[in-house]
């Protein structure tokens, strides 16, 4: 499931409407409905548009939730802007209501058609979200207002079920019933396509059900209204990022950021959800600009070195798959990003110095070894142990960094202090016998595996599979079965091995043993015979010591003791013979 994003939701028209939160737009607990002279166009008779606003306000005399401001009332709010009530066409109209806290207005304007017909149009506003519900235009005679004023009154009606919806929709959602708030924003929306807020809660409630088409659909339908809808486009931007559509992503968010130019927060947020979505490519685009205009922004560095090192790391990845003949070369593209990001944790560093957060400077000698620039890497982990000396973590990287430049002896060393500072680090004591392993320095592994294991069962296992599989591919795998043998033996030295991985080391160590014997005793001279026997003899001991291991890796164990029995009796012959 995709990571929830934590939007605050816009405060839509049914909230003003049908959730009371100030009193001063109520009237005895209805919310009061500004409705202006409606307005004559074309030297229109203004007769019709006095009168017809008279009849449409006493109409809201019977509603239960609103009630129309009275005549008078809106006189006296006009004069207190040096206004005339004859002076409120709609867009003034909205301005007042919005100053005298009135949630919704309502505009009407009429033309002559000649012959006593008029061709009146309205519409309801939302003061609050700036949202109209427009009426179908309709033919009204000049001496019937009391028809044309029905007509816009049965029309608000319809408005005001649409906002009931809509009200319903949100009390669904803050409840988190998905279905039923998607039912009732359906039905508010079928009455009024029109109303963004509406349709924008339906996309987060698709988004909350994850169905992310259709959500972006809504969305796109949002900002096509209102190219300026901050949350639709921050949320656009998220499900474009979380479906794979980095292009569109990018594009949402840039225009989101083009109405917060300045705001470095909002732009490290936008870049982390980027990141998080799987384009950190993206991410960095959006912290380049702002330190475009910051360049030292320290935060800003702090996040484009984390995206440009994840980016780094997903590049290297995608390089890698399906590309046996990769190896372990970093991609020219990776090897960039790499360089990015340790140049911005590099300007961190210098700013917050022992206050810089460990795993930013482990990237910084990760992405040098990575680069297998290792005099970097050792360069840089002297500096950052100065200032962070008891980080296990940091001393892991620079011991690695040492062992790859070939300096064994020291990168040991700084792994005892690993030791030191955390004697339970589930990984070095590991480390430090696979170095001296491919050092050829076996005992000395064996010595350091063993009192790591000494109480703990677990890395007992670990250690001897570590030593069992570099004893198994370069030993038996290579038909060097002396170099298998040695390993096998050491391995056994190890303390708290179980049954299981005791009988499995047995059995290889018996099973070189054996090979060699083979091979030694080919000649059959008595010289070869006497070195050969005890071998053999050795090997029959080990291989019925092996359980039932033998039969996982299909080797018939009663036929291989038999043929080893044969040799055996061979060996007797020829030394008897001999002597």
């Amino acid at each position: 499931m995709v990571g929830r994003l934590k939007f605050a939701l816009t405060v839509i028209a049914a909230a003003l409407l049908f959730a009371p939160s100030a009193l001063e737009a109520q009237d005895g607990g209805r919310f009061r409905v500004l409705i202006p002279y409606f307005t004559p166009l074309e030297d229109a008779d203004d007769d019709f548009g006095k009168d017809g606003s008279k009849e449409l306000r006493t109409l809201f005399e019977s509603m239960a939730t609103h009630v129309a401001m009275e005549e008078n009332a809106i006189k006296d709010e006009v004069r207190r802007f040096d206004m005339k009530i004859e002076d409120l066409d709609c867009i003034r109209s909205r301005q007042l209501a919005a100053q005298i806290n009135v949630p919704v207005a309502i505009c009407v304007s009429y033309t002559d058609q000649g012959q006593k017909q008029l061709m009146v149009s309205a519409e309801v506003w939302d003061v609050a979200a700036s949202e109209s519900f427009p009426i179908e235009p309709f033919a009204a005679n000049e001496d019937n207002e009391e028809v044309a004023a029905r007509h816009i009154f049965e029309a608000f009606e319809k408005y005001s079920t649409t906002v009931r919806s809509a009200a319903i929709c949100n009390d669904y959602f803050a409840s988190q019933q998905w279905e039923n708030a998607l039912r009732n924003c359906d039905e508010s929306l079928a009455l009024n396509p029109n109303a963004v807020g509406t349709r924008y809660l339906k996309a987060r409630i698709l988004y909350e059900m994850e169905n992310y088409p259709e959500s972006l659909s809504e969305l796109e339908t949002v900002i096509e209204a209102n190219p300026f809808h901050e949350e639709a486009l921050q949320l656009a931007g998220y499900i474009s990022a979380v479906t794979e559509q980095d292009d569109k992503a990018r594009d949402y968010y840039s225009r989101y950021l083009d109405i917060n130019p300045g705001n470095a927060a909002i732009r490290m947020r936008i870049a982390y959800e980027l990141a998080q979505a799987g384009d950190p490519v993206g991410a960095m685009e959006f912290i380049q600009v702002g330190l475009d205009v910051d360049a030292e922004n320290v935060d800003l560095h702090e996040q484009y070195g984390g995206f440009a090192f994840s980016a780094a790391l997903q590049i290297q990845q995608e390089a890698s798959v399906g590309n046996e003949n990769a190896g372990d070369a970093v991609a020219p593209e990776a090897a960039a990003y790499y360089r990015e990001a340790i140049a911005s944790y590099d300007k961190v560093f210098e700013a917050k110095g022992q206050d810089t957060p460990v795993g930013h400077l482990a990237n910084v000698i990760s992405a040098y070894i990575q680069l297998e620039e290792l005099d970097s890497a050792i360069s840089m982990g002297e500096r950052v142990l100065q200032t962070h000396v008891e980080s296990d973590r940091l001393w892991v990287l620079y011991a690695d960094a040492l062992q790859r430049s070939g300096r064994l002896d020291d990168a040991i060393a700084a792994l005892d202090r690993v030791m030191e500072i955390n004697p339970e680090h589930p990984s070095a004591p590991l480390r430090q016998g696979n170095w001296l392993i491919q050092a050829g320095r076996l005992q000395d592994a064996v010595a350091v595996l063993s009192r790591s294991a000494q109480n703990d069962p677990q890395r007992a296992e670990q250690a001897a599979r570590m030593i069992f599989a570099e004893a198994y591919q370069n030993g038996n795998q290579k038909d060097n079965y002396q170099y298998a043998a040695t390993g096998m033996a050491a391995a056994k030295e190890l303390p708290n091995l179980s049954a299981e991985m005791t009988a499995q080391l047995n059995f290889w160590h018996g099973y070189s043993l054996y090979q060699m014997a083979v091979a030694e005793q080919e000649p059959q001279t008595l010289a070869t015979a006497q070195s050969a026997l005890p071998k053999f003899n050795q090997a029959v001991q080990l291989l019925r010591q092996s359980g039932n291991y033998p039969s996982s890796v299909n080797v018939n164990l009663q036929q291989l003791l038999e043929n080893a029995q044969t040799y055996i009796e061979i060996q007797d012959a020829i030394i008897k013979r001999g002597r």
